[in-house]
């Protein structure tokens, strides 16, 4: 006789399945790193064993989440790891990006400059995935426009704080700086060269300044 299935159970076995079903699914944040390349005919459970022991030699790892499709369980080919920060285990693990894992060659970078971190394309899910959808999309679009679709990368702060006192030297290199003398004509202030000497330039600045006093009457 064949069992008829309770939908209440298909509904609980479809949950089970869910991509998101785990308590590694969140977590994720600037300090995730991104691992793909490894052999994904595994199980999920059997990829983040082969992940957690590859990587434990970077540090204590707090979350390994193997992204996967619902309907078939199989893993997508990504990973995202999170590790207890002491110092050094983020550079230990990006180290690792080339190593070797059953014979496959792995990819590991920080999770924000991957496209997968902000959204999952071509990603099947289920009815509790899709409720995560809308945010996800919100993400990957920002991130689009941030980045060019992930062409380009914003300039680091440092960089960015050098450019911009680069940028106002030369202003003021450029600039002729004016002031208000008390009786109210204007002195203009001239730079001094290094081959022009002090007498010269002050010669200079009072002649200007008779000019413009005569020029007033």
């Amino acid at each position: 006789m064949k069992r008829t299935t309770d939908p209440e159970e298909e509904t609980t076995e479809k949950k089970k399945k869910c991509c998101f079903g785990t308590k590694d699914a969140e977590g994720n944040n600037e300090h995730t790193i991104f691992v793909t390349g490894f052999d994904n005919s595994g199980s999920r459970d059997e990829i983040r064993s082969a992940l957690a022991k590859h990587f434990s030699s970077c540090g204590e790892l707090t979350r390994v989440f193997v992204h996967i499709e619902c309907e078939t369980g199989v893993s997508r080919g990504y990973a995202f790891i999170n590790l207890k920060k002491r110092g050094g285990e983020i550079e230990a693990a990006l180290s690792l990006n080339g190593s070797d894992l059953g014979g496959h060659k792995l990819l590991v970078t920080m999770a924000t400059l991957r496209e997968e971190y902000y959204g999952h394309v071509n990603f099947k899910g289920c009815e509790i995935c899709f409720a995560m959808f809308a945010a996800a999309s919100r993400r990957l679009t920002r991130w689009k426009l941030k980045t060019g679709g992930g062409k380009f990368r914003r300039l680091s702060p440092e960089l960015e704080e050098k450019f911009r006192l680069r940028r106002k030297e030369l202003m003021a290199s450029r600039k002729i700086e004016k002031s208000k003398t008390k009786d109210g004509t204007t002195m203009v202030l001239l730079p001094v060269t290094v081959k022009q000497t002090v007498p010269d330039h002050l010669s200079r600045l009072a002649k200007i300044t008779a000019s413009a006093g005569s020029s007033s009457f």
